[in-house]
């Protein structure tokens, strides 16, 4: 298929100028075209009424006044005519001021004849070269009246009449077209503003309005607009934060399935051994009984108690997580001394610490006091230090320090050996999630841990993190001061 030709684009501003400019040519050229076809009748009408007038005022005169012919010069001079008037009998009584040349060949047109026997005529005399409107008409008195008026003068005056007509015409269009330019260009002004706002409407661009003030449909037009404009920015932006937060709801619904899937996938291996050792152990604990060996089963049994521990452990621990993470689980805010609370843990664990080969020393300031749950931020402090224990390696050191930072603590634990690799320092507050990769079980670690100080944090609104150090791992978290 042919494509069809685009339309040239004319500015509205050019388009209503050329329009106006047209309809003034238009109106100049027949102003002028019907003064050229009918001023000069106009002029030969208005030349014949006027010696109709000029005959009835001498008509009205008394006929043996001796002031007739003065009066009748004055009539000559003041209406450009040449008079003759004649007697019943025909002997003149006045005779013109212009004399027509004796002789000579004279022609007559454009006779017409009225009802009181007057009448016009258009006199050619070839010896002068000359044309007469000639009136003529019979007096009151009896007598006869011969009027001359010379064409050429009523033929001149309606040329003069056409050329200053034309000039003032001509300037009359040139001022009018000026005056077009400027009111079009002002007329269109908001016409091409709104042009502008709306094309910046329609990419998504509400900051440029309208600016007409007009009390006119423009005004209204307008303000509808700048209406509009406003709407749909409000609109879109309403708009913009409902899909924001609908695009936040899919994320997290999709990360809430994805955490789903993993719960269910690391609870099931986290089960999965447990339950198949103490199924075995009870199978071989059921046989060594019938058999008579009870100090191996004994030895089985004390396996099966063990398993059901660890699984008993892991099950309490999901508990809590799930109370952290459903927003069940309060915490009870109290001023207490962190430094007692670290003195008092370094001694109860001073016997794992020595049987694991672990230097641990505590730098704590005393006293340090703080404002937080005393029983919560011992949960962290114990996470942490066991999760320091199962991973010193080296020199198998621990160190605790506590640095107050304008209205809260920074409790820090530290420990000798290998860095945590930095695709997994984002990933170990995750349920289950274990850095080394081991899923050792000896120890009766389940991953639940750091996601259990994670939620304890929260909930206190402090922060908590880890780093690589020179050497080791610091894990870190902060407890709000006391006042």
């Amino acid at each position: 298929m042919r494509k069809k030709t685009e339309k040239r684009f004319v500015s509205i501003r050019v388009r209503l100028f050329l329009q106006i400019g047209a309809i003034f040519l238009l109106a100049v050229l027949v102003l002028l075209g019907l003064n050229r076809w009918y001023l000069p009748a106009v002029y030969a009408y208005n030349t014949r009424k006027n010696m109709q007038k000029v005959a009835e005022t001498i008509d009205a005169m008394q006929i043996s006044d001796s002031t007739l012919p003065m009066q009748i010069a004055t009539l000559e001079k003041t209406n450009g005519l040449s008079i003759d008037l004649y007697a019943q009998n025909g002997e003149p009584l006045y005779h013109g001021r212009e004399q027509m040349a004796a002789g000579g060949k004279v022609t007559v047109k454009d006779r017409r004849e009225f009802a009181d026997g007057s009448y016009f005529e258009t006199q050619v005399f070839e010896r002068q070269n000359a044309q007469y409107i000639v009136y003529v008409r019979l007096m009151s008195f009896g007598g006869t009246l011969e009027m001359y008026s010379r064409k050429s003068t009523v033929d001149e005056n309606a040329n003069a009449a056409i050329v200053v007509t034309t000039g003032t015409g001509i300037a009359a269009l040139v001022l009018a077209l000026f005056a077009v330019y400027f009111y079009s260009k002002r007329f269109t002004k908001p016409l091409i503003e709104m042009r502008d706002v709306t094309k910046n409407i329609a990419e998504t661009d509400f900051s440029q309005k309208c600016t007409a003030k007009t009390r006119d449909e423009i005004g209204e037009l307008a303000s509808s607009i700048n209406r509009l404009s406003e709407s749909l920015e409000e609109t879109l932006a309403d708009l913009s934060e409902k899909n924001r937060k609908l695009q936040s709801d899919i994320e997290h619904e999709q990360r809430v399935d994805k955490m789903r899937k993993d719960f269910i996938s690391n609870v099931s291996h986290e089960l999965k051994t447990p339950i198949s050792i103490v199924q075995g152990y009870a199978e071989g604990a059921k046989l060594l009984y019938e058999s008579g060996n009870l100090e191996k089963a004994q030895e089985y049994c004390d396996i099966i108690v063990a398993e059901a521990g660890k699984m008993n452990n892991l099950v309490l621990q999901l508990l809590e997580l799930s109370q952290y993470e459903s927003g069940s689980m309060q915490i009870t805010p109290e001023v207490f001394d962190f430094a007692s609370l670290a003195a008092d843990y370094a001694r109860a664990n001073a016997l794992q610490f020595a049987e694991k080969g672990i230097s641990f020393q505590s730098f704590v300031p005393n006293p340090c006091m703080c404002f937080a749950d005393s029983v919560k931020m011992q949960m962290v402090l114990n996470n942490y230090i066991s999760n320091a224990c199962s991973h010193a390696a080296g020199e198998k050191r621990i160190t605790l320090q506590a640095e107050q930072q304008a209205d809260f603590w920074r409790v820090t634990v530290f420990n000798t050996g290998e860095p945590i690799a930095e695709e997994d320092i984002g990933k170990i507050w995750d349920s289950f999630y274990r850095a080394d990769k081991s899923h050792s079980r000896k120890e009766g670690r389940f991953g639940l841990g750091l996601s259990i100080v994670s939620e304890i944090q929260k909930l206190h609104k402090a922060a908590y993190g880890v780093e690589n150090r020179d050497g080791g791992v610091a894990f870190w978290f902060d407890i709000p001061c006391a006042e």
